[in-house]
């Protein structure tokens, strides 16, 4: 068993979570779930398969994830979403990765693939995605940002790219993908204080659809591709808009 924590968020994950877990097994004796009170069978589940459970109440991404990581075992974290699964490759690689001495300073980030509406996408905004994910907690610890929290570290970190992947299994309708964006954009709105431009409302939503679509070849994925790169153009717009009927 590694000496590595695998820090997992949960809440009425029951879908995802036995399929996020189990490729995780035997890779450590410390999986933490952190459940947000969950009213499905999501922590039944977790506990079938040998899951610690850590039962919260919720206080945003970043802070709930460092309470956390707090609780976890070990110094070295690995932070995952529950609706991704880490390939095989990647599971050999965290083994290879701990077999020598790891220093505080270091940290690793992941890729991950994007199955979207059961298609994996290639291109546009997702395309050569990585996240930091493997860290040591005397060093790091998530930000306060709202949404898309990002690990900030007490000392200079080395950050090095591992070679596999995780399948991130993000939207099962286009529909759910909006109501997501849509709470994102809440979020966004609710914690920024400044007034958004003209340039920010309208032409920044085209740009980015511009680039996801067109120059990171978004096209390519085809009819889902399209429909993601036109989601996002319209949490662009939504997140400002909202920002300025404050």
């Amino acid at each position: 068993m590694l000496p590595l924590s695998i820090v997992i968020l949960t809440k009425n994950e029951a879908q995802n979570i036995a399929r996020c877990l189990q490729p995780l097994i035997g890779l450590t004796d410390d999986i933490l779930i952190v459940d947000n009170g969950s009213t499905d069978n999501t922590i039944e589940i977790a506990q079938s398969m040998q899951a610690n459970i850590l039962q919260t109440t919720w206080k945003g991404y970043s802070r709930t994830k460092n309470e956390g990581n707090a609780q976890a075992k070990y110094d070295w974290i690995l932070s995952l979403d529950a609706d991704e699964v880490i390939h095989e490759d990647l599971k050999n690689e965290i083994i290879q990765l701990f077999s020598t001495e790891l220093k505080e300073t270091e940290s690793f980030a992941i890729q991950r693939k994007m199955m979207y509406c059961g298609q994996q996408l290639n291109y546009g905004a997702v395309a050569n995605e990585f996240r930091l994910r493997i860290f040591n907690r005397k060093n790091g610890l998530w930000n306060e940002e709202t949404v898309h929290e990002n690990l900030f570290f007490k000392e200079k970190t080395q950050i090095k790219k591992l070679t596999g992947f995780v399948y991130h299994f993000s939207y099962n309708t286009t529909q759910e993908h909006v109501q997501r964006l849509e709470k994102y954009a809440q979020l966004f709105a609710s914690k920024s204080t400044k007034k958004a431009t003209f340039i920010k409302i309208f032409l920044s939503p085209i740009f980015g659809f511009l680039r996801n679509y067109f120059f990171k070849l978004g096209f390519l994925d085809g009819k889902l591709g399209f429909q993601f790169a036109k989601n996002e153009l319209w949490y662009t717009f939504r997140k400002y808009q909202l920002l300025n009927l404050k």
